[in-house]
């Protein structure tokens, strides 16, 4: 930039590193009026938030091109696993005396037909327009109710749930049922990450004009030729898995225009860190301490 400004050459974008590993991208340009220079503009950006924001709006690109294919393919493949499933049923009905062989093979015929139809409803609903009821909440006590929603899931696991909260409230605008189950579906998604027991801990911040959440656990990590994957549906690394709980975290924060990043190391653990905008709050600490722990949510995980 010195030699820059000591030749009134502009300086086009180049990416150095800065204080504490940080990587900066760096441009100088000079101002003119007329044949005269009044002034020099000095662009800095924070690489790693530039890459960040691509890899997110590539992430919904991605969920945007599936959720046209998909849905008009799993309405078109409904029709005939249903038509399948009727005719199923009137052949058994039909061949009454089936030998155990026979009866056997068409057992699984029907299992796994049914096996795809729930496959194919998961994808109607997970690509389907929703509603939000919206409403100014406490994240604090969104993570409380969390906490002791996944508590037994926690004492089966021998995992201790540490929680670090603010003393002030941290407004949000959300939909209450989809919030708590974007963050239930990570709490136990950590649960499982520790099989030899461990520490889980939820904390909760404010960052300027965000809401800041983090679920840290003590897992096995995510390993890293994966982990540009974890957000897409029906990937898993688990055998008992689903792949549906991260797709559908990632989706939920985005209905609340919020944010979810991950920061993970293999046999060291992992954490999740949700932004939400933060809301003109009219919440008292009093109307803040209520609590919805009551909500039953499902527990899809991946």
């Amino acid at each position: 930039m010195l030699d820059a400004f000591e030749h009134k050459r502009p300086l086009l974008q180049r990416e150095s590193v800065a204080a504490a590993g940080r990587r900066v991208q760096v441009s100088l340009d000079f101002l003119q009026e007329k044949s005269t220079q009044i002034g020099a503009l000095l662009i800095m950006r924070d690489a790693e938030s530039v890459r960040r924001i691509g890899d997110e709006i590539e992430m919904s690109r991605r969920l945007s091109a599936s959720g046209r294919v998909t849905g008009g393919v799993a309405h078109e493949v409904k029709n005939p696993i249903n038509a399948i499933v009727l005719h199923l049923q009137l052949l058994q009905n039909k061949l009454a005396q089936l030998d155990p062989d026979t009866r056997r093979h068409m057992d699984i015929i029907g299992s796994e037909i049914h096996r795809l139809d729930r496959v194919v409803q998961t994808l109607v609903d997970f690509m389907r327009a929703r509603e939000l009821h919206l409403e100014e909440v406490d994240l604090r006590r969104v993570l409380e109710d969390v906490a002791l929603l996944a508590a037994p899931d926690a004492e089966q696991h021998g995992v201790t749930i540490k929680r670090d909260m603010p003393g002030e409230p941290l407004p949000i605008k959300a939909d209450l049922d989809f919030i708590k189950q974007a963050l239930l579906n990570v709490v136990l998604n950590g649960i499982l990450a520790m099989p030899h027991g461990g520490q889980l801990t939820i904390s909760a911040r404010r960052d300027e004009d965000a809401v800041v959440a983090e679920v840290r656990d003590q897992g096995v990590g995510i390993a890293q030729d994966v982990q540009d994957k974890i957000f897409e549906l029906y990937f898993t690394t688990r055998k008992d898995g689903n792949g549906i709980g991260l797709a559908q975290t990632y989706q939920i924060l985005q209905w609340h225009y919020g944010s979810v990043e991950f920061e993970s190391r293999e046999g060291e653990g992992t954490m999740f860190r949700f932004r939400l905008p933060l809301a003109a709050s009219g919440l008292t600490p009093e109307h803040a301490a209520g609590s919805h722990a009551e909500t039953v949510l499902s527990k899809p995980t991946t």
